[in-house]
């Protein structure tokens, strides 16, 4: 016990009265700045999900029609590491050619390993010159060690998926598509990725193939996990398949009744015939994956376009942040994105195919083309107006909102909706008063009783009554201008097109003109009728009859014509034909006029209406 100490008889002794001022010493030592603390979690997406990446070109390889390019990070802009990756995903170069800016996709074929450096950490990508390439040419010819550039983050989704994909994956790529297959070769090799890999790997010619003996060295690393097979399509030489990329050869390369997956990397020609490949083996969709291809090239599945809209060229209206609005030219051939890039509009982008949705603005007004097999959108964005500028053509002139929900203009809903009301009262207003014209001059013509029956003026001044009574009747009860604009959403038609005036024209114009003509003409034939036994009546009178034989005799002048039915019914099928036409003539010219006059002009740009007419 005697070598226990008491410490607190060594513990040197302090009073008490100085600990508080002691503490008040330290309290005003410390910084002035509140701590402050970042989640894990937001540092983690920081460096999962940068904004941007500042690179240096650190390494150019010379290829056969192609280049090498190696990135290292820019540690003077701040870029002290680059961010890690998924072997299959790309980075998007952002460029400024002249008065172009513009970004470029393009798959990584380095292994997601060799990002995880730090300031050592590389990306790799291949360029390969295209025939008339705006940004491939710019790049193998600019492009040159030292150079700075900024680049995306990795995206994509042409990952190897275990929960999705099968053990064996059958990889075909065509060209420079070799590129995410080098990186999920390197992951394989590298113990990244575990999955057995059959890479069939097409060119025209042997110069063509890149990075063979990469492969070949990599297939050795791998043990057995990835088997190459080269597919030569312009010459025969041995050790190489002859042709294409074909399910007979597949079905070659992989066991008989095993599962597998296939990945396919190459052109859109390649893509459209490996769809009728993977059909004929008779692969699951979630079996079966294609890697971003970059623009969307028009081709034969869009004939109906192409052949109603060759040479035609159009303006858009491009609204960007902070209101600023400018007016670029653009052909119906290529994307709205390359149009806007062309004039020098500042918009997002990355892969340039659809997938990503990273360029996604609002169509206000306009009508475009999506061919079918880019329509990668969501649902909420179909029904209100949202389109993929990287693969949408024009078909008219358009307004697009870039980077903003709303140009600067402050309008409310319930105003609108009132101009909406007023715009439906005044064109009632004014087809049914040309529908009681017209009535008037179709039933005297085809019923020359009624006309016999009724001055001119009096019965225009009645039908003109009757059908402003029923029109203005019909705008408050039914909802036409509703129905106008649903059915021009259905047929994908955005104001201010002729397609959309046409169709939203419909309604208003049919059911006013059916309504109308039928009470219309019920009401003439009713009228010549009771003028047919009025004068008869009177004649009888004036002959000295009693009036119970006048009434008989007036009795006995109808009985002379057809039922009451039978006159209305054909009296309404006579004049139906011409006044529908001009009412829905005078329903498609008149409608912008008085839309114009209202303040509807762009609502759907204005007050968040979509194309569609819902209020979000």
């Amino acid at each position: 016990m005697s070598d226990n100490k008491n410490y607190m008889l060594i513990e040197p002794e302090r009073p008490f009265d100085q600990m508080i001022p002691e503490r008040r010493r330290i309290i005003e030592a410390a910084s002035s700045e509140f701590p402050r603390y970042e989640y894990n979690a937001n540092t983690l997406a920081r460096k999962l999900h940068p904004s941007v990446q500042h690179v240096l070109v650190k390494d150019i390889q010379n290829l056969n029609g192609a280049k090498c390019y190696t990135f290292a990070p820019d540690m003077s802009e701040g870029t002290d590491e680059l961010a890690c990756f998924r072997a299959g995903q790309y980075i998007s170069l952002k460029l400024k050619i002249g008065d172009s800016e513009l970004t470029r996709p393009y798959s990584l074929i380095s292994s997601p390993k060799e990002a995880l450096g730090g300031k050592e950490g590389i990306y790799r990508i291949i360029v390969k010159d295209m025939q008339d390439g705006f940004a491939s040419g710019y790049i193998n010819r600019e492009f040159s060690v030292g150079m700075k550039l900024d680049i995306s983050e990795p995206a994509g989704f042409f990952n190897y998926e275990p929960l999705r994909d099968a053990q064996t994956v059958v990889c075909a790529a065509g060209g420079s598509g070799i590129a995410p297959f080098m990186s999920l070769a390197e992951a394989i090799a590298d113990g990244t990725e575990e999955f057995d890999m059959i890479l069939l790997y097409g060119s025209k010619t042997e110069e063509e193939v890149y990075f063979k003996d990469r492969l070949e060295e990599l297939s050795k690393a791998s043990e057995g996990r990835i088997k190459v097979i080269y597919v030569l399509s312009d010459e025969e030489k041995e050790g190489y398949e002859n042709g294409f990329i074909t399910d007979e050869l597949i079905q070659k390369c992989v066991l008989k009744g095993s599962d597998y997956s296939l990945f396919v990397c190459g052109s859109q020609g390649m893509y459209d015939y490996m769809e009728s490949v993977a059909k004929k083996l008779g692969l699951p969709k979630r079996r079966v994956r294609f890697d971003a291809y970059g623009q969307y090239k028009l081709a034969v599945h869009d004939e109906e376009f192409i052949s109603q809209y060759k040479d035609k060229s159009f303006n858009l209206t491009v609204i960007t942040g902070y209101g600023v609005e400018k007016t670029v030219p653009a052909r119906a051939d290529e994307p709205i994105l390359v149009a806007l890039e062309r004039g020098g509009v500042t918009a997002p982008s990355k892969c340039r195919s659809g997938e990503c949705g990273f360029c996604r603005s609002r169509l206000a007004s306009g009508e475009v083309y999506i061919p079918l097999k880019t329509e990668a959108r969501r649902q909420y964005d179909k029904e209100n107006g949202y389109i993929h500028p990287c693969c949408t053509f024009p078909k008219s002139d358009c307004r697009i909102l870039v980077n903003v929900e709303e140009p600067k203009v402050e309008r409310k809903v319930k105003d609108m909706k009132k101009k909406e009301r007023i715009m439906g009262l005044v064109m009632a207003i004014i087809i049914s008063a040309a529908m009681g014209v017209a009535a008037t001059f179709f039933v005297r013509l085809f019923n020359p009783q009624a006309a016999a029956m009724q001055p001119l003026g009096r019965m225009m001044l009645s039908n003109v009554g009757l059908s402003l009574l029923l029109g203005i009747i019909i705008s408050f009860v039914l909802p036409l201008g509703k129905l106008g604009k649903n059915l021009a959403q259905k047929a994908n038609a955005n104001p201010p097109s002729f397609k959309f005036t046409l169709l939203n024209s419909l309604p208003i114009s049919v059911i006013n003109t059916v309504i109308i003509g039928c009470l219309l003409s019920g009401f003439g034939i009713f009228m010549a009728r009771m003028g047919v036994k009025r004068a008869a009546i009177g004649a009888a009178l004036a002959s000295g009859a009693p009036a119970d034989v006048a009434a008989q005799a007036g009795a006995e002048a109808l009985s002379h014509m057809p039922p009451f039915p039978v006159m209305w019914i054909i009296s309404f099928l006579q004049i139906l034909g011409p006044t529908l036409v001009i009412s829905y003539l005078l329903a498609v010219i008149l409608s912008p006029i008085v839309s114009q006059a209202v303040g509807l002009a762009d609502a759907g740009a204005e007050v968040g209406k979509s194309a569609s007419g819902k209020d979000e």
